[in-house]
Order: structure tokens, then sequence, then C-alpha cells
């Protein structure tokens, strides 16, 4: 295992734990590893200074979705750590496949993910991803005035208050956006797959905001919401849970949002819902996504 080299007559230094998470702050995991191990961020532009092979652990949010430059960096005898990874199955079968150890980890990044959905969120109803791209258009847009030029963009717009989220799945991440979501004044509906799987005998683990109304149904979750967030595991009960079937039921004008494995939505269902207009926008915040988005986008 690679180390630093010590300091003449002074005590070894600590292992380096290294973090290829898309957040350089890592003032969280220093604090948990103080007095264990030294905690380094490198981001995937300098995956080649070396820190990387250096490193006695890797943090990283999902093996199968890091680049494969970086990927030839790890080392058999390292530690990686998956943090909350959408898709094991897929990360397991990339370790397997380059021999690397690998360790998946139920790590308490419900408030980043939350944090994350709501960004997504206020920037499909504030339109902000298409204002900005206007602003950077260059001098041209500011010249023919402001309000003029981005004023056909702001068409659409839409207040957070008053909407319905509708959250798909029972996780602590979940809870959190629901949490979030009432503080900015919208309803918040939810349906739990697994409730109904397990024939409602479990007492669930996660318990959402009394606000927070449960759903018997997707369907009528699907009709009800202005907004819909996925936070469901991927399991055979959850593949393509968003499928052509279902989302004949969605509400016309709705937001879809998807931070778990691309696989929940049928991608084929969820593009001809944009192409006709039945569905305002989506967000797909994963590396991993359908062709026909890069293409869109």
């Amino acid at each position: 295992m690679a180390h630093s080299p010590a300091p003449s007559g002074g005590a070894p230094p600590p292992p380096l734990v290294v973090s290829l998470n898309c957040l350089d702050d890592t003032s969280l995991e220093q604090e948990g590893l103080a007095g264990v191990a030294a905690v380094e961020h490198v981001p995937l532009s300098a995956v080649a200074s070396g820190r990387v092979e250096a490193a006695a652990a890797v943090l990283l949010p999902s093996l199968a979705f890091l680049p494969r430059a970086a990927q030839r960096r790890l080392r058999p005898w390292q530690l990686l750590l998956c943090l909350g990874s959408a898709d094991r199955a897929a990360d397991a079968a990339v370790a397997a496949d380059l021999g690397l150890r690998l360790v998946h980890v139920d790590a308490n990044r419900a408030e980043e993910v939350a944090d994350t959905v709501m960004a997504l969120i206020l920037g499909l109803l504030r339109r902000t991803h298409l204002l900005s791209r206007h602003a950077s258009s260059g001098p041209a847009a500011v010249a023919a005035g402001w309000l003029g030029s981005a004023q056909p963009l702001c068409r659409g717009m839409r207040r957070c208050r008053g909407l319905v989220l509708g959250i798909i799945g029972r996780s602590a991440a979940a809870r959190c956006l629901a949490t979030r979501s009432l503080a900015f004044r919208m309803s918040v509906l939810y349906f739990d797959p697994r409730y109904v799987a397990n024939g409602k005998t479990k007492r669930p683990s996660i318990v959402f905001p009394s606000a927070a109304r449960r759903m018997d149904t997707l369907n009528d979750l699907l009709a009800a919401s202005d907004l819909v967030s996925l936070h469901c595991a991927l399991t055979n009960d959850t593949m393509h849970i968003l499928n052509a079937d279902c989302l004949q039921h969605i509400k016309p004008g709705a937001f879809i949002v998807n931070t778990g494995s691309c696989q929940l939505i049928d991608d084929c269902a969820l593009k001809q819902l944009l192409i006709d207009g039945t569905i305002a926008g989506c967000a797909l915040d994963g590396a991993e996504g359908p062709q026909w988005m890069e293409a869109w986008v």
C-alpha cells in the first residue's frame, strides 16, 4: 500500500484518502477521519497527478460512472468506498472486471441529494438554464436590451408556492426533500412501491413530515403532481416504474426529476412526452442516460 515518505525522525504520515466526489469541499470527511487519515479532493481533471495511486482508500459516488481514465488509476490494494451509488450491480461488475476491492456504503448523503433535487426543481420552474445560456451568448444579447431579449425565455416560468410535489419512493433523501418543499409552501404527496409490495405489513423506517400525504397508487400521484421526483432504489419491481402505461396518467405540464438510476424511467416514453408537449420538462442528474439526451442538449 502506497504512502507518502515519513519525515526523518518523526512518526509516519497518516494514510491518504482521496475523494473523487464532484464537491471539492472535504470538511465533513476530514472531520470524520480526523487523527485517522488525511483526506484530499482530487478533481477528475487532475487524476494523472499520482495522488489517486498514492491513496490507501478512495471515496467515489459510483465506480461505473467514473471515466475509464480515472478507473485505470485505481489499484487492487486500495479500498474503494462507493457512497450511495444508484446502481450497485453496475459498480460490482466494473470492480470484478478490473480486479478492484469495492464496498458500497449507505452514506448519509440525503441532505446533498435533496439540495440537488431542489436546485433542479428551481431551475426547471425559473428556467435558469435557458437564461444563463442567453446571458453568456455574448454582448449582442445585452445590446438588444436584456429584458426584451430575455422575455421570450421567461414564458412558462412558475412559482413554487402552491405547486404539488409528488415523491416516488421512501428514503432519507425523499424525506429531506419533502421538508424543503414544504418550506417553499408546496404541497407534498408520496408513493412508496415497497409499501404495496410488502402488503402493508411493515412499519416504514423513514417517516415523512405529517403534512405530506401518502397516495395509494402511483397513477393517483402522477395525476395530482405538478412535479415528480424519483427516490426509489433500482429493483426488479422498480425497473421502468415510470413507463408508457402509467405516464398516460401524468398531469399535463408537469416536470419530472430523476437523481436515481436512469433505468427507473422508460426513456422512450419520456421522450415522447417531451415531443408531444405533455410534460413541461425534465431534469435527469446522472452520468448515464438515454442517448437522445445528448443530441437534444
